[in-house]
């Protein structure tokens, strides 16, 4: 450019109207000193994303001074907002950049870090689902062996109690043939003796004389062991009246004693405390009404073990004899 306005300046520029053309200012002073200011004002344009920034307006003037053949250009830039030291065409960083870009570094910063966090936690998730897995397929495995034991040991124990079952019927069945030929036919054996529980009804005497004439006498409890005995058997029974036993205190009121004249043992006593008469309401005995004299199991004997209770000996009512079982 220079080279070009220096070639015009020697030649072409001679004349006024053509300095005038191209914009050129010129003085002619003594000694053919020519000096020119040729000024050219370049315009920024706005950058292609749009912002709104402006540049610096710059404002280039050459001057060429001719001085004896001699030539001296110079180049003045001026910029009212720049720095000096700042190179034509370089970008100037504005706050606002500044703060864009920070924001901008914060965010990245931001999604590595969750990035990292997500990572982590699926590593972490995939770690313990495996974990959990194993465990249960431990778990169950251990449930499995667990169940085949239990169902052998539940075959062994079958088995084991099909063969008690099958070796308790045979002592039974043993143990019911040995009896039958302890007691007579009719009488069921317990603890050294056999006892008849008879169906038809008689009075009190009576029903000594016939426990007597069958070989034995109305029954003489002597142990709870044997109350219990009777009163599961006479408690099915359905019958207002119980059965008679072998006691009786027709020689001195309120003093009972058995058929053999032994006195009642006030230890092995079952009376029934619970339930009187519905007349009198007083446990028994109660000699309610007068002259209950003879002494009967059965009422209530489903329910509680004493169940004694006193009554009218000509009542005809069932009896339960006793004999000695026979020695083999």
């Amino acid at each position: 450019m220079y080279r070009l306005m220096g070639g015009m300046t020697n030649s072409k520029l001679k004349g006024p109207c053509c300095l005038r053309k191209f914009g050129l200012e010129t003085a002619k002073m003594s000694g053919d000193i020519i000096y020119s200011n040729v000024k050219f004002h370049k315009h920024r344009k706005q950058d292609d994303m749009g912002k709104a920034e402006t540049k610096c307006e710059e404002d280039v003037t050459y001057s060429e001074v001719r001085t004896g053949g001699a030539v001296n250009v110079q180049r003045e830039s001026k910029c009212g907002s720049g720095d000096p030291s700042t190179p034509v065409g370089s970008k100037v960083v504005t706050p606002e950049r500044r703060s864009q870009r920070v924001v901008l570094v914060t965010l990245v910063c931001l999604c590595v870090v969750l990035l990292v966090l997500s990572i982590t936690l699926g590593v972490l998730y995939a770690y313990n689902l495996i974990d959990r897995q194993a465990e249960k397929a431990r778990s169950e495995d251990l449930f499995a062996q667990m169940k085949d034991n239990l169902t052998a040991q539940k075959d062994l124990l079958s088995s084991e109690i099909q063969n008690y079952i099958r070796n308790l019927t045979k002592v039974n069945k043993l143990l019911a043939d040995t009896t039958a030929n302890l007691c007579s036919s009719g009488w069921g054996f317990y603890s050294g003796s056999c006892y008849n529980f008879s169906e038809d009804k008689l009075t009190w005497e009576q029903s000594q004389y016939a426990c007597i004439h069958e070989g034995g006498h109305l029954v003489i409890i002597e142990s709870e062991q044997e109350q219990d005995f009777i009163r599961m058997k006479v408690g099915k029974n359905n019958d207002k009246n119980g059965y008679w036993i072998g006691m009786t205190d027709m020689k001195k009121e309120g003093v009972w004693v058995w058929m053999d004249n032994t006195p009642l043992n006030k230890s092995i006593s079952y009376w029934d405390l619970n339930n009187g008469t519905s007349n009198s309401g007083r446990p028994e005995p109660n000699n309610w009404p007068p002259r209950e004299d003879c002494a009967q199991i059965g009422r209530h004997c489903s329910v509680q073990i004493s169940c004694w209770f006193d009554l009218g000996c000509t009542i005809p009512s069932k009896r339960i004899c006793e004999s000695r079982a026979a020695k083999q």
